[in-house]
């Protein structure tokens, strides 16, 4: 069935340090995150390759709205320069409801004070009565918020 194919864009502002924090968090130490934001991701683990190289599998388990849900998604791109890494979507709860989804997110530098941390989600849904991954996104945009301030929270 065709036009069920999307594309979803959400960005936040963060500080510019806090954007180098993110990146390195995201694509080299994604299994330090749930440290920082319990709720979202309870787990995250390496099943081949290395954390930050194409190819590699990882898994995750997080929650939306409380829910548990898994997810296991390959690295399909690393743009070290321009701070940009895509996975794609191989396994779990997500694929119960959409055919694909690929997860692209890039860190934008904006001026010597703010960075923008810019997700894409690009999916194909089963059928029409699927909502878009709202949730998700805001899920995701917090997160990068959440990553920015433990990072200038003052250490004792």
């Amino acid at each position: 069935m065709a036009g069920l194919k999307r594309k979803f864009e959400g960005e936040i502002e963060i500080r510019v340090a806090g954007g180098d924090v993110f990146h390195e968090l995201v694509h080299e130490k994604p299994h330090e995150i749930n440290n920082i934001h319990p709720e979202l991701i309870q787990g995250c683990d390496l099943h081949d390759g290395e954390f930050g190289t194409p190819g590699s599998v990882i898994c995750w388990n997080y929650s939306i709205d409380g829910k548990p849900q898994v997810g296991k998604e390959i690295i399909e791109m690393v743009d070290k320069e321009n701070k940009t890494v895509r996975f794609k979507l191989i396994e779990g709860d997500l694929l119960e409801e959409y055919n694909s989804f690929v997860i692209t997110y890039q860190v934008i530098p904006e001026g010597k004070e703010l960075s923008k941390v810019r997700w894409i989600f690009e999916y194909e849904k089963k059928h029409i009565g699927i909502p878009e991954p709202t949730k998700l996104m805001d899920s995701l945009l917090h997160l990068a918020k959440l990553i920015d301030d433990h990072h200038h929270t003052p250490k004792n």
